[in-house]
């Protein structure tokens, strides 16, 4: 008997262990099926997206007559404020060597910060052709703002801490000359509201959207990957230097869309998805990290306060 349950507890254990085994190797195969797999996806996802991109060169198929009849100059305008004056340079290649290049640069920054900009660096942008502007300091708003008040052109605005594709401002002013009527955003948020219709907080916004390309009055453009506008698409008030920093100081996105939908102006977003690629060690200082998401939250109930609904 004492054999039987030792042949037994041996059987048992020789089962255990064909188990362990086996669950390992179903595992370690489940698991190369996923990585697989993912791999899979991302190869799909990463098609996909190239595929959009090349969609949107083919739209050019649907511009008749490309040259005298459509606008292709835009000007190209950022700001930036000391902290990052020093990564300005590594900047610059992606400004100079896009596939549609624009009319002029400007960088606009504030009077109070313009002795702060090295000559070094001066140098280095003043070389590349860009055109520097001493302009009030009212934060980000200063990227259009200040080059609207200058120029009646497209302009096409950017972040000083992102490096652009030499396509994107192609593929910008594609969408513009098909939706002329409309901002043309690279990167957007959508706006939610609640089942009784109210806007909901910043915060719960869908963001980086890219369900649908729009023109959508729920469409909301995060300006800084790029994004274009004209005087015509914004409200006369939205150039007003003081009421913007009354009403929307440090949330320039908030500002332009109010704006625009004052007039019944709709946003655009460039069809796919676009990696952002930051300027190492330009994060630190970024409006998020001094206190931007409380200010969206308590500009957007001014904002509201003072428009209304903007849909």
């Amino acid at each position: 008997m004492s054999y039987l349950k030792l042949a037994l507890l041996l059987l048992i254990f020789a089962a255990t262990l064909y188990l362990i085994r086996g669950n390992r190797a179903i595992g370690s195969k489940l698991s190369a099926y996923q990585q697989e797999n993912r791999k899979s996806l991302k190869e799909i996802s990463a098609q996909m997206h190239r595929t959009e991109d090349a969609l949107q060169l083919l739209n050019l198929m649907s511009l008749p007559d490309l040259g005298e009849g459509k606008n292709w100059k835009y000007i190209l305008s950022f700001t930036s404020f000391p902290e990052r004056f020093e990564t300005l340079p590594e900047l610059i290649p992606s400004l100079t060597n896009l596939t549609l290049p624009p009319l002029e640069i400007h960088l606009n920054i504030a009077k109070s910060e313009i002795a702060q900009l090295p000559q070094t660096v001066r140098n280095h942008l003043e070389v590349a052709g860009i055109k520097i502007f001493e302009v009030s300091d009212i934060g980000p708003g200063k990227k259009l703002i200040p080059t609207l008040n200058r120029t009646d052109a497209p302009v096409i605005v950017i972040d000083d801490d992102l490096i652009i594709e030499p396509d994107l401002t192609l593929k910008i002013m594609i969408q513009h000359n098909l939706y002329p009527n409309s901002i043309i955003a690279s990167r957007a948020h959508h706006v939610t509201v609640e089942k009784t219709g109210a806007i909901q907080t910043f915060a719960q916004w869908d963001k980086q959207w890219n369900q649908s390309n729009g023109p959508e009055n729920e469409m909301f453009a995060t300006s800084g990957a790029g994004t274009l506008f004209t005087k015509e698409l914004l409200h006369p008030e939205a150039l007003d230097e003081a009421l913007y920093t009354e009403l929307s100081f440090h949330t320039d996105d908030l500002w332009w869309y109010f704006q625009a939908r004052r007039i019944g102006v709709n946003v655009r977003r460039v069809p796919g998805v676009r990696p952002l690629i930051f300027i190492p060690d330009t994060q630190e200082q970024g409006l998020w990290r001094t206190g931007n998401k409380d200010r969206n939250e308590t500009n957007l109930i001014l904002l509201l306060d003072k428009y209304g609904k903007p849909f």
